[in-house]
């Protein structure tokens, strides 16, 4: 509906603007050049091998930081008691899959073009290696917090000598 000072006799205004066809809008989305160009969204194994070049990898990074800052306090709060096997087996799939994906970006970054491929790869069976580690320290063993609280447990050859 038009303002009631412009339907006047005389000076009313009889054409409608006309809203700018859906081709002369401009997308500053689609023109604007993307954050990082030279990386290609890989799936399957390429993307595996190259695990910092998706945006799931980088979210995939933040959550698994999340979850170790939420994993670690507690697995040592629940350690003496078996309700901390099930946060072992977590941190047992976390940590592997942040180094994974964390040391990707710092091959991405220093490795120089002609070696990266072969560091990535690499790095892929260290991480494996690292997975499969836990998993048998996690099963097999005391757990991933006892191992690590070992470290600062006190010895008991020591307190033996002093006796």
């Amino acid at each position: 509906m038009m303002p009631r000072s412009l339907t006047r006799s005389g000076t009313a205004l009889t054409k409608r603007v006309a809203p700018r066809p859906s081709s002369g809008v401009r997308h500053f989305r689609k023109s604007a050049p993307t954050k990082y160009t030279e990386n290609k969204e890989l799936t399957g194994l390429a993307g595996l091998v190259e695990a910092d070049n998706h945006v799931l990898s980088v979210k995939l990074q933040h959550l698994t930081s999340v979850g170790l800052m939420a994993a670690v306090p507690l697995a040592f709060v629940l350690s003496p008691s078996p309700l901390a096997l099930p946060v072992d087996l977590a941190m047992g799939v976390i940590l592997p899959v942040h180094a994974h994906i964390g040391m990707n970006n710092v091959i991405s970054d220093y490795v120089p073009q002609n070696v990266r491929t072969l560091a990535r790869l690499g790095w892929l069976g260290a991480t494996s290696l690292m997975f499969l580690g836990l998993l048998r320290v996690n099963l097999e063993g005391p757990g991933i917090t006892e191992v690590v609280k070992t470290v600062w447990r006190e010895s008991p050859n020591k307190k033996k000598l002093e006796a």
